[in-house]
């Protein structure tokens, strides 16, 4: 079964006016880590419900680069993913269970960070504190969160996504910390990094996650035919070698070559309602043909 291209004008999405919506708030918090020896904002979240059910606990949703989700003046371009906007959407609609959102911030060391391996270019050896970097997202971030915050802190209740190079950190949180995330969504993933360093990595990804690819058909040398992209024979690729692990798309693999996407945040913004289905929907044949 493959993901189904839900268009935001779909009759269903526009039964509530805008102005009608619930609405969930941001708030800010800082958080310092010991592994990567800096500190940077965490943007979160927080449903409509969190405030008007205070005995509830709520599902969260991890995500990188998270100074682009939210607001333009910071996002990467002037626009973000618009994160908020599509939750209140699929929340009023009940498309999704109420959860939490934590955007993590980049920073000037984000391809270090979000790579787990050095790979050697002209210019010389970059990447490679993607250990420390999941450390600090798994063990501080986390742990934050579900100190400060009504979290489902179960494995099943977890969920990480990034695009990009965050799409590969995401593939490498699933491959070493299934314990901690159920649900692992791959956005435009860079499975080209080191050699495609990943792909090979999926001889070991362990079973019984919930996964999510994606990949613009347009990404890359936008002259260049789909059966010719390396963008997507990456991913294609990559959805192989899951396979052989024992994922079965429909089951518990979502893939998608999303026709005419490009590579930026105003794209995946507007795919962003897929995966939030997938992951936390209520009536995912939505999206699953």
């Amino acid at each position: 079964m493959r993901v189904k291209k839900l268009s935001l004008k779909n009759k269903i999405l526009n039964q509530v006016p805008p102005f009608r919506y619930l609405r969930g708030r941001i708030t800010r918090l800082p958080v310092h880590s010991h592994y990567l020896h800096n500190s940077r904002m965490l943007d979160i979240y927080l449903p409509p419900a969190y405030d008007r059910e205070p005995n509830r606990h709520f599902p969260v949703l991890y995500m990188h680069d998270g100074n682009n989700l939210f607001f333009p003046e910071i996002a990467f371009g002037g626009m973000p993913w618009h994160v908020d906007r599509m939750l209140n959407r699929l929340i009023s609609h009940k498309l999704v269970e109420e959860l939490i959102v934590v955007g993590v911030y980049n920073t000037p060391g984000r391809d270090s960070e979000y790579t787990w391996t050095r790979m050697h270019t002209r210019w010389g050896s970059e990447g490679g504190q993607g250990e420390r970097y999941a450390r600090f997202l798994s063990e501080e971030v986390k742990g934050l969160i579900d100190h400060n915050f009504r979290t489902l802190r179960d494995q099943r209740h977890t969920a990480v996504m990034g695009s990009s190079l965050g799409g590969l950190i995401s593939f490498y949180l699933g491959l070493y910390y299934p314990h901690v995330y159920g649900n692992i969504g791959m956005v435009s993933p860079s499975f080209w990094w080191d050699n495609r360093r990943a792909i090979k990595d999926a001889r070991q990804f362990p079973p019984h996650l919930q996964l999510w690819l994606d990949m613009g058909t347009r990404e890359g040398d936008e002259r260049t035919k789909v059966e010719h992209n390396e963008n997507i024979l990456n991913l294609r690729a990559m959805k192989i070698a899951l396979e052989n692990r024992g994922y079965r798309e429909g089951v518990d693999l979502a893939y998608l070559e999303d026709r005419g996407g490009r590579h930026n945040e105003w794209h995946w913004g507007q795919r962003l309602h897929l995966p939030l289905i997938y992951f936390f929907g209520k009536r995912k044949n939505l999206i699953m043909s």
